[in-house]
């Protein structure tokens, strides 16, 4: 008993030491300085998710941008209730509200964080009371004066962030999106006949539309006050001025920056404003607004132009790269209210008050305790008599000063500058005839970025990982209220590179029969042996018609294995595919639950069907030799098998047979790509994004629609 006596007075000897003003003091400034690195953190890595696939990384991320907004409401609440007086509590509120901010690369971590505007601009209010009445009680002190012109940043900061969300949202997009679709509604009218893509003639794609000068707007009203005379005209209307600048107008710009002879030789800087226009129509998506046909295929001539010259499939998909690179932009970052006609002046202004606040707080906040300071308040040091309160105020201070330069170098040198310098250039013949204003917009202009998405494509071989059973501690009905469950035979394999090959073979597909695409019916046809097999084209759902091919492609990949560029398209389109089905069926033609019930079917079968099979020889042979005995078409395993066994009976070399595959598995990449679930594939694209996603960008623009499949 006396033992347990001990232990317990102990126990509540340190309790009262944690709740004692100085312990509360020390928690105030431990959460302070953890919250500014986060903030670093999400600032240093947070576009880093559209560039890596990696779910340890979005894990981090989803911590540090989570975890940092409670630690900020904490973290006021025990300022508020403090029973303790310290002039710098007011200093350290006011740079958690900074860093209620966010960074201007991480301003949001999934889509449903967008439609939280009002949420998050009710919090500001909130917590700025806090802040002033924190402000009221502590008086004017040394300090506040010091942190004073930093208090101007708050209201900038805050409110760019819950502009950025609002734009983002469903009415943000609807709203912003309006003009641009109310004018591309009727812009393929004005250059019926006369177009070229070469030199983008007759393209009068919006790229800025510039800033409205008072004589504009007064215009504007003189317009209004005329048309009340007219008919009612219930358009967003978009005016071609000077200040817009189009695509067509970037192209004739005789500046030698940008001509083809000069400085834009591989036409990468004209790229840059194609894939910003292209970005503003893409968004049209996302808003429910829709294009006449005729708008489609004027954008579909644009599209085959960029394919038609050599390696032109190249170029159109490092045209959509950039374009969604835009896009992620636009959803996640502040980038959209940073670069508006007023967003950039308003950056400059927290750049000067940086420039200004930090020298002086540095300046008259002198780090050496100073016991007469304030009678009675209470303050942490060393024993040497080092203010461990100021030590703390400069690494917020000096993570504060980090993470402002490093979000600036990072907007100086994205695509959004280079698109706005590039605009300036067109529209400014100042800038077209001064060499040194050339090279400096070239120079910033062809700083090599690091790459705007994985570029990969994930694998998934079903003969690999059917058995797979997932750790049952960590995925079961409990833990699936607080993360996503893997299932059974859900287990990726090693991503493959992005290859030219692949991208070619997909881009010549979508070249040869756009208007009708089908499920690969079209490449059997031309190779002459769809009577054969294209059975296995004809299933009730596509899932079944990806899994089905998938297994018969992996039987002729282990059994008649070569080394060449159709080899190396089919395998790797048909694990893709299949990764797509077993991980992201939203992105696919099926519903996603009916694609996961029969995935979930597809493991039991080939559990039941390959058991007691260790290799994948072993499975091989046991799935050949099902294909040799067996015509029931029920099972998916079991066609798949006989599929694969068609494909080793037919009288060719297996050249041809390889040629078939990667043709077919090319065709259906691309019938899988039109999509109406352009949320699905906006989510992806901060999860390191998808190839299907490109492909998808594209046959959005040119209107192409998935036909049935051939009966």
């Amino acid at each position: 008993m006396g033992a347990g006596n001990k232990t317990l007075s102990e126990a509540t000897a340190v309790i009262k030491k944690l709740r004692t003003p100085k312990a509360n003091l020390a928690k105030v400034e431990f959460l302070a300085c953890l919250t500014a690195l986060l903030l670093m953190f999400l600032t240093i890595f947070g576009s880093s998710r559209r560039r890596h696939n990696h779910q340890k990384l979005r894990v981090l991320l989803w911590a540090a941008y989570t975890f940092s907004s409670y630690l900020i409401v904490y973290t006021f609440g025990l300022m508020t209730e403090a029973s303790f007086q310290n002039d710098l509590l007011p200093v350290w509120a006011i740079f958690l509200m900074i860093f209620f901010g966010s960074s201007d690369s991480y301003s949001v971590h999934s889509l449903e964080d967008c439609e939280q505007w009002k949420n998050y601009a009710w919090q500001y209010v909130i917590k700025i009371t806090g802040v002033l009445f924190l402000m009221i009680l502590s008086g004017i002190t040394l300090p506040m004066i010091s942190v004073s012109t930093l208090c101007l940043i708050v209201p900038l900061k805050v409110i760019r962030r819950a502009a950025s969300l609002r734009i983002a949202s469903r009415y943000g997009r609807q709203m912003i999106t309006k003009s641009i679709a109310d004018y591309m509604s009727s812009e393929h009218q004005s250059s019926e006949g006369d177009l070229d893509p070469s030199q983008m003639r007759g393209y009068n794609y919006i790229v800025t539309e510039g800033m409205i000068s008072p004589t504009s707007l007064k215009k504007l009203r003189e317009r209004k006050a005329a048309a009340q005379l007219e008919a009612p005209n219930y358009r967003k209307s978009l005016e071609i001025t000077d200040r817009v600048v189009t695509i067509d107008k970037v192209w004739k710009c005789q500046g030698w920056l940008l001509r083809s002879g000069g400085g834009d030789k591989d036409s990468k800087l004209k790229d840059i404003c194609l894939s910003f226009s292209l970005y503003k129509l893409l968004r049209l998506k996302f808003s429910d607004y829709s294009l006449p046909k005729q708008a489609h295929e004027k954008a579909w001539k644009l599209i085959q132009y960029l394919c038609a010259e050599g390696n032109g499939y190249e170029r159109a998909f490092r045209v959509a790269e950039l374009e969604l690179s835009f896009l992620f932009d636009y959803f996640y970052t502040k980038y959209v209210t940073i670069f508006q006609p007023l967003g950039w002046r308003i950056k400059l202004v927290e750049l000067l008050f940086l420039v200004i606040g930090v020298p002086v707080m540095v300046g008259l906040c002198f780090p050496w305790y100073d016991s007469s300071r304030s009678q009675g308040e209470v303050q942490l040091a060393t024993k040497g008599g080092l203010s461990i309160d100021f030590l703390v105020t400069a690494l917020i201070v000096l993570i504060f000063a980090c993470v402002e330069l490093v979000q600036c170098f990072f907007m100086v040198i994205s695509e959004w500058t280079k698109v706005s310098l590039l605009c300036k250039y067109v529209r400014t013949i100042s800038w077209q005839e001064g060499k040194l204003m050339e090279k400096l917009i070239g120079l910033i202009c062809r700083t090599p970025l690091p790459k705007p998405w994985e570029r990969k494509i994930h694998q998934y071989s079903l003969l690999e990982s059917y058995d797979y059973t997932p750790p049952r501690w960590l995925y079961n009905i409990l833990t699936d209220l607080f993360m996503d469950r893997i299932r059974d035979g859900q287990r990726e394999s090693a991503p493959a590179k992005l290859s030219s090959e692949v991208k070619k073979a997909v881009f010549h597909s979508l070249m040869s029969n756009p208007e009708a695409l089908q499920n690969g019916q079209a490449s059997l046809i031309r190779n002459e042996v769809e009577h054969e097999l294209s059975w296995a084209c004809k299933l009730k759902t596509q899932t079944q018609v990806i899994i089905v091919w998938h297994i018969a492609t992996s039987i002729f990949e282990h059994m008649m294995p070569i080394s060449n560029s159709n080899f190396l398209v089919a395998t790797n389109l048909s694990k893709y595919l299949t990764y797509l089905v077993t991980f992201y069926p939203k992105l696919l033609p099926d519903h996603p639950y009916d694609s996961e019930y029969i995935f979930d079917g597809i493991i039991i079968e080939a559990r039941y069907l390959l058991k007691g099979c260790k290799t994948i020889k072993e499975r091989t042979q046991r799935l050949n030799n099902i294909g040799k005995r067996m015509n029931d078409t029920g099972e998916v395993i079991i066609q798949g098998a006989r599929l694969g066994q068609q494909l080793l009976n037919v009288e060719n070399e297996p050249n041809f047979i390889w040629k078939v595959l990667a043709e077919f598995w090319a065709e259906l990449m691309v019938y899988v790509a039109p999509s109406d679930n352009a949320i699905a594939h906006a989510e992806h694209l901060a999860m390191g994004g998808e190839f299907v996603t490109h492909l998808w960008a594209l046959v959005s623009h040119a209107g192409i629609k998935r036909e049935p499949p051939l009966e």
